[in-house]
């Protein structure tokens, strides 16, 4: 197996661990707001590793790189509360875009 293969796993793995990985209640944050940080920091990681991967043909490393941000940002749109800008909840279903709960519910 090569460095890129093994790239190009991992960095599906943290893609797919960013999905299932549930949140959980601390005191200063709710669920959900763990749920989001652990969601968009291993979609992050693993854009990187697919870009690392996908390395020393550049063309392969954006194509990689485009097609899970594209997935991943369209998960969190359409079935998450994932996505929130500016303190707004950006969600296609409506009880996904209430204001997060209070730490400890």
């Amino acid at each position: 197996m090569t460095i890129s293969e093994i790239l190009l796993i991992a960095g599906a793995a943290l893609l797919l661990a960013g999905i299932a990985v549930p949140g959980w209640d601390t005191a200063q944050l709710p669920r959900r707001a763990v749920k989001r940080r652990i969601y968009w920091s291993g979609t992050a990681a693993g854009v990187v590793l697919l870009v690392l991967g996908g390395l020393p043909d550049v063309r392969s490393s954006v194509a990689l790189a485009a097609a899970a941000l594209i997935l991943m940002t369209g998960w969190a749109y359409f079935r998450t509360p994932n996505i929130k800008i500016g303190g707004r909840i950006h969600s296609a279903d409506p009880p996904m875009r209430e204001p997060d709960p209070p730490p400890g519910m």
